[in-house]
Formats: structure tokens, sequence, C-alpha cells
């Protein structure tokens, strides 16, 4: 098995096509055929299926392909080392964040750390569930999360399905966080039946935030008793709807100071038993990139206990 054959081998999962991908690779279909038939021959089972709409993937040719990608974005990393003295030197980085609010000057100072000619950095906010995923599937180098001890169980279950590697970062309380508009606005702490006429703000609906429903908060109101909810699946909208609504998030100590800026208060709440953790999370066995390693280092340094 050769690194080509490994590039030959995403190419065609991803055009789903054997003639898009050898169009894309410059080669001749028969010697991409050629290719997978040799990966076919060496695994003992089909990895593609050829099919009237293109090319699908076998279940173990799925598996080969996610490592596949893995094995390349590393080879692809080696390489940049040899580029290191070279004019324009590219710093490429993609982060999945579920369940925090990060700080805004996060990016301008891993920017900073950079010094590359061209950077890429893309970061995604959504849900836990869609964290996991992305890093599963490489589309992320790193996802960042919070998980509260009502879905601790589960979170670590699907990490070893999906053949994740977890690291806990810090733990802290749950808060309610308010805008100027909202009454409570001024308190410090508060009893949770206090918010139930107001509207609740959260992500789109996933595994773990249906998992939030049996949530008891003072041994008696659940998550699902807010009926007044607005879904929002942008972190800079929430922000906004807080500043001008009477509504709210329930919160982490970890988004306390950012939303402070923006004149948004965080009320702790009362009796109440639900602990947060902060993971970040990544591929077993994969190294992290230069690039990763020096945000990851930045933002232990900004979230870590």
């Amino acid at each position: 098995m050769e690194i080509r054959d490994l590039r030959y081998f995403v190419e065609i999962v991803d055009q789903k096509s054997m003639r898009k991908a050898a169009a894309s690779l410059y080669i001749s279909q028969p010697n991409l055929s050629r290719a997978v038939q040799g990966l076919e021959k060496e695994f003992g089972a089909p990895m593609l299926v050829r099919t009237n709409k293109g090319v699908e993937v076998t279940e173990i040719g799925e598996g080969f392909y996610y490592y596949a990608k893995s094995i390349l974005k590393q080879v692809d990393e080696i390489s940049m080392i040899r580029l290191q003295n070279e004019k324009y030197i590219e710093s490429r980085i993609s982060i999945a964040i579920g369940k925090l609010i990060m700080r805004d000057d996060m990016i301008f100072q891993f920017y900073e750390t950079t010094r590359a000619e061209r950077t890429e950095i893309n970061i995604t906010e959504t849900t836990i569930e869609d964290v996991l995923d992305r890093v599963e599937k490489t589309e992320a180098d790193i996802g960042i999360v919070t998980i509260n001890n009502i879905q601790m169980s589960a979170f670590h279950k699907l990490t070893e399905l999906k053949d994740l590697e977890i690291h806990e970062i810090s733990q802290g309380p749950l808060y309610i966080q308010v805008g100027k508009e909202n009454p409570y606005y001024n308190e410090t702490s508060i009893d949770v039946e206090k918010m139930l006429p107001y509207s609740h703000i959260s992500l789109p609906v996933d595994y773990f935030a249906n998992l939030n429903n049996i949530i008891k908060i003072d041994g008696k109101i659940q998550i699902a008793d807010f009926s007044k909810k607005i879904k929002m699946n942008n972190y800079h909208a929430i922000i906004n709807m807080i500043k001008r609504t009477d509504s709210f998030i329930f919160g982490n100590k970890w988004q306390v100071e950012e939303l402070r800026k923006g004149k948004i208060n965080s009320l702790l709440l009362n009796h109440c038993e639900v602990t947060q953790k902060l993971f970040w999370i990544k591929r077993k066995r994969e190294i992290l990139s230069r690039q990763a390693e020096a945000f990851l280092k930045l933002f232990l340094e900004c979230y870590g206990d």
C-alpha cells in the first residue's frame, strides 16, 4: 500500500465517481481501478460498489476512508516542515465548538502565534453531537464541548464508539445568563422557577440536548418545563437576542467574562446540582498538527483551572 493509493481512494469517495476522480487526479480510469483492486485484494474485501448513480463505499471502505484521510493529513503536515523557511507558509486549522461562546480575542491571539503568510481558520459553532461527528470524520482537527453530569455517561460511550480521545480541561456550575432587558439582570443568583415566564434560547436539538430535558433543578423544574423556546444555530445571533430581549440561556463559567463585555450577566442557579465539564477532543492514534497544538496551548491557558 502506498500513499498514492490512499489519495486515489479518498478522491474517489469524495467525488462519488471513478470518472470524476480520474479527471481530478489526472490519471486514467483503468489505472485508478487497478489501484482500488489492489487495495481490495490487500484487505480481502470489497471497499467500493459501483451503482447507476456512481460509486458507493462499503462499511469496511468507510472505515478505511477516515483513517486514510487522517494519514494523508499527517503526511501533508510532514511535507510542510521542509517549507518552513520558504516565503509562503500556510497555516490551516479547523475547530468544532459545542455549547461554548468562545472569547473573541482567541482567534486574534492564535493568528499572532502562527506568523504565516496564508492563514485559514475554520471555526464551526454547532451541537455537541455534530462536534463529535466532525472530529471523527476529520472535518475538524479538535473539538471543544461542555458536558453536564446528566450527559456524561452517553458522552463517554459515544466517544468510545467513534474512537475519539477526550481530555477534561475544567469544571463548574450551571448559570442563567441574561441581558439588561431581563428584570433579574442585576442579581447574582436566582431560583430557576423565576425564569419560567421568559424565553429559553438554545442550539438546535440533538441527542445530548434531548438528555437535558430530564434534568431537574431544585428537585422540581425540568428543562422541558420552559414552554417559551427559541432555537438558534449561531452564537453571535444568540448573544444579540439576549442583549435585545428578556430571553436567557443556560450557560457556564467559561463564558462569564466574555458575555460580561457585552453587558450580559451570569446568575448562579440556586439549589442546582447540575455540574458541567469542559473537554477537548481529538481522534485516537493521531498526532495533532503544529497549528492544532498551538491553538490548544492557547485555549488551555485561557480556560484551564
